[in-house]
């Protein structure tokens, strides 16, 4: 497989972002302005950006979406209209997009059929985090797919 899925330990981290229910068609225009907010915000609260940039999706997307945009900070912070909140350490299925935005869904359509057979216990959320700086080369983007264990994480029963 290109995305290469396995199985990570992952820190506790701290996000504040803005949730929206979207139609898919307007998601690509939704990041450049929520990140431009939520990153303006964060500072006049007093809070650092230290991760990278995240999509948190809640249920599965079809024609619309809900999705949380967002960034890492280093610490909760309250600001009006942000959800702001840490997310506790979890072991996850990460896989690795590297490539244009435009083509997550190659990588979806690889990974999702394997995620089938293994039959993980998943939370009912899933990120994407963006790990290339801006004005990375987009044939180079990188882009972890993490999809966290629900409660026990084990395989569904057979």
């Amino acid at each position: 497989m290109g995305v290469h899925p396995h199985i990570e330990s992952l820190d506790a981290w701290t996000g504040a972002g803005v949730r929206r229910v979207l139609p898919m068609s307007g998601l690509a225009d939704a990041f450049g302005p929520t990140y431009e907010r939520v990153s303006a915000a964060v500072e006049a609260a007093g809070a650092r950006i230290v991760g990278p940039v995240y999509a948190e999706y809640f249920g599965m997307p079809s024609d619309v979406v809900d999705v949380e945009i967002g960034l890492g900070i280093d610490t909760e912070v309250e600001v009006a209209g942000l959800q702001v909140r840490t997310h506790p350490a979890t072991r996850a299925v990460v896989a690795t997009h590297v490539g244009p935005y435009e083509r997550l869904s190659e990588s979806y359509r690889e990974l999702m059929p394997w995620l089938e057979m293994e039959e993980f216990e998943l939370s009912d959320s899933m990120i994407e985090f963006y790990d290339s700086a801006p004005g990375t080369d987009p044939e180079h983007l990188v882009t972890r797919l993490v999809f966290p264990f629900g409660s026990s994480g084990r395989r569904s029963p057979a």
